[in-house]
């Protein structure tokens, strides 16, 4: 996922994010991409409104409309409680939340989600799973996880990767076959 939002070179190849190679045109390709890391890289200084309407400012949005976003994403997931809390007292899943509002704060047309449910409450996977399923229609979402009992749920599509290589590819029904 790093590779595909510019974080780190690759070796060789080359990646396409709907028909544009991101080593050409990086910058407009990183504004598709909504990034939830699987790391807390959230800033402590800022609350989580200016967390999440910065993330969508930088992408594009203006400040009115970012604040909107952050706001809408916020009340969505549950967070009201805790806008007006230092986000280094927030447990992990909370944080975690904030990061997945962040990632969806610009309307991203491709949204790639590390673990996006790792240290989540049930209650907080649920509304997080919820989210993702009335946005599939929409986006593009790619996740990695460990679980696979999402994975079988939520993904049309399984890769199965082994130091940074494709081993198995396609649906689990076919992954299972093979």
């Amino acid at each position: 996922l790093k590779l595909l939002v510019g974080l780190i070179e690759k070796d060789r190849g080359a990646i396409y994010i709907h028909g544009q190679d991101i080593s050409t045109r990086g910058t407009e390709t990183r504004s598709k991409c909504g990034y939830m890391p699987q790391i807390i890289n959230l800033d402590f200084d800022l609350n989580i409104i200016e967390n999440i309407s910065l993330y969508a400012q930088l992408n594009g949005f203006n400040r009115t409309n970012a604040e909107k976003s952050a706001l809408h994403w916020i009340e969505l997931l549950g967070l009201e409680q805790y806008i007006a809390k230092d986000i280094r007292r927030l447990s992990f899943g909370v944080q975690r939340k904030i990061l997945f509002a962040r990632a969806l704060s610009h309307d991203p047309e491709v949204l790639l989600l590390d673990e996006p449910t790792t240290g989540m409450d049930p209650h907080s996977r649920d509304i997080v799973w919820n989210i993702l399923d009335k946005l599939q229609n929409d986006k593009t979402i790619i996740f990695a996880t460990q679980n696979l009992t999402e994975a079988e749920r939520y993904a049309d599509r399984i890769a199965i990767l082994h130091e940074g290589n494709i081993k198995m590819d396609g649906t689990l029904e076919r992954l299972i076959e093979t």
